[in-house]
């Protein structure tokens, strides 16, 4: 077994809430419930704060109530809340690995196992590290890339799904127009 801390740190580094966009902002908010992604957040902290800087390829987690299964793999540069984890591949390691890794469900109730609050729980940060993984025999690239090639497929068809009601609808008007 290996321990997530010996392929990931928390993000420690910092930018200012001004030197950010709107859509590069995040909060436990706009990560979006059972491993969904994220939105847009709705808007700025309304003072200027100190946020953790995020990059492309880091691993977002919502640390308030991680039940929730607030995850999201970052495509782009930003700033994130304090109550959002923001971990990032050591070097030598895949970092669609690592989000391969906090999008099993064993990982978020291994998270609530250490939570410390009852109303709105939060993850124990030391106790994240210590989460436990296999060992795996194939390589982490590998791996890391069959889950982010899943989890496109999976959004493409949540997509497809949401249009299908359109679809039948145009495809009723159209039966109806021929039959007329």
């Amino acid at each position: 077994m290996t321990k997530l801390s010996s392929i990931a740190d928390y993000v420690t580094d910092k930018i200012s809430s001004n030197d950010i966009a709107l859509r590069e902002y995040v909060t436990t908010d706009c990560i979006l419930q059972n491993k969904k992604g994220r939105e847009i957040a709705t808007n700025l902290p309304p003072q200027s704060c100190c946020l953790t800087r995020y990059q492309r390829g880091d691993v977002l987690i919502a640390n308030i109530r991680p039940y929730l299964k607030k995850v999201w793999f970052a495509d782009i540069d930003g700033g994130a809340s304090s109550d959002v984890l923001v971990f990032r591949a050591k070097e030598g390691h895949s970092p669609s690995f690592l989000y391969a890794v906090l999008l099993q469900d064993s990982f978020f109730d291994y998270v609530m196992q250490g939570a410390k609050g009852s109303k709105m729980p939060r993850g124990d940060k030391e106790q994240i590290l210590r989460y436990e993984m296999p060992t795996l025999s194939c390589s982490e690239e590998s791996i890391g890339t069959f889950f982010l090639n899943l989890d496109q497929k999976i959004r493409l068809n949540e997509q497809i799904n949401q249009n299908l009601p359109i679809l039948d609808h145009s495809l009723r008007e159209a039966r109806v127009r021929l039959v007329a």
